[in-house]
């Protein structure tokens, strides 16, 4: 099993969305990240979920290029998302609900999940 979520978003502001499935960094992974198939020999931009790794605060989102499948961590960068992104998330969550029991959410988050509300 991967330790993240690779989703083709196909709307021209990000390429991809990363959503990691562990407490781990994203760094832990990168090599295996940079060789998926979807990134890579590929150019483009990510929109980064660390929701299991900071929780719910102003470090959950972070966006940054790739390039030729190598993610340029020197162009990353906390932002703000749109809410669309949020309740992608949030269906992407769902569809990993057991590897949230030991997660760092709170109960209330892993029910709003469950439920797939936004938060």
């Amino acid at each position: 099993m991967k330790n993240y979520v690779l989703y083709d978003l196909q709307n021209g502001k990000y390429d991809y969305f990363l959503l990691g499935l562990t407490y781990e960094s994203i760094l832990n992974y990168l090599d295996i990240l940079e060789n998926d198939q979807l990134l890579h020999n590929k150019s483009g931009k990510l929109l980064i979920d660390q929701l299991l790794v900071t929780g719910n605060g102003k470090n959950r989102f972070i966006t940054c290029e790739y390039n030729r499948g190598e993610i340029v961590l020197s162009t990353a960068e906390n932002i703000i998302p749109d809410k669309e992104y949020k309740d992608l998330a949030i269906k992407l969550l769902q569809q990993n609900i057991e590897l949230l029991k030991c997660s760092i959410l709170s109960d209330h988050q892993r029910e709003l999940i469950s439920e797939g509300l936004t938060f």
